[in-house]
């Protein structure tokens, strides 16, 4: 038997706790994501949290640590749900078919686009936990979407003479603000309202 080999029950005992702690971290990001997503974050006390989640305020601190780091994994969970397939949707059909495909399938998930709102009319203020993540988050999506744009028009799938930054901002705008119609009026058709927005943007229109 080798050294190696005689120490490696012991490295997997070590280990089951912490994959064990990395789940359950998990499932109360999730929970978190839900509560959130139904009552906003502002309002609610690290105690009021952990009832809705169904566990312990010590549990909470002890995998957070902070009411405002739960927040932040909750931010931070919903970008590695979405990420890849918006990544992979940009490289295969480009911007201006990605995005009503987006709208469609944000329409499947309320919750996640009324937390993403009430997160940004909470964290207006500049002492919210979350108002310098919104604001970072913002710029890169601006950021990537005026890449995006830049991409369309030099593939001739969009006007040669519009200007990326200012209509990568309208397209941010117009998200936000139809998504938050829709909130009100879920017969708000909001893949169709990009759709007709996105056609001003190509070549002849």
């Amino acid at each position: 038997m080798t050294e190696t080999t005689a120490r490696q029950p012991a490295r997997s005992g070590r280990r089951a706790p912490y994959v064990n702690g990395e789940r359950k971290r998990a499932e109360l990001v999730d929970a978190a994501f839900a509560v959130f997503a139904d009552k906003g974050f502002q309002s609610l006390s690290i105690r009021q949290i952990a009832d809705e989640i169904g566990t312990s305020h010590t549990a909470l601190r002890h995998h957070f640590g902070s009411k405002d780091a739960l927040l932040e994994a909750v931010l931070v969970r919903r970008e590695e749900r979405e990420g890849p397939w918006r990544r992979g949707m940009l490289e295969q059909k480009g911007l201006l078919e990605t995005v009503p495909e987006v709208m469609r399938s944000n329409s499947l998930i309320r919750g996640v686009i009324q937390l993403d709102a009430t997160l940004r009319a909470e964290a207006v203020r500049p002492d919210h936990p979350a108002h310098g993540f919104i604001r970072r988050r913002d710029e890169e999506i601006i950021s990537s979407i005026r890449a995006e744009l830049e991409r369309e028009i030099s593939a001739g799938r969009a006007a040669a003479d519009l200007n990326p930054g200012i209509v990568a901002r309208q397209i941010a705008s117009l998200i936000e603000g139809v998504q938050l119609a829709w909130l009100y009026d879920d017969s708000v058709d909001m893949a169709e309202h990009l759709e007709a927005f996105l056609r001003l943007l190509r070549p002849g229109s």
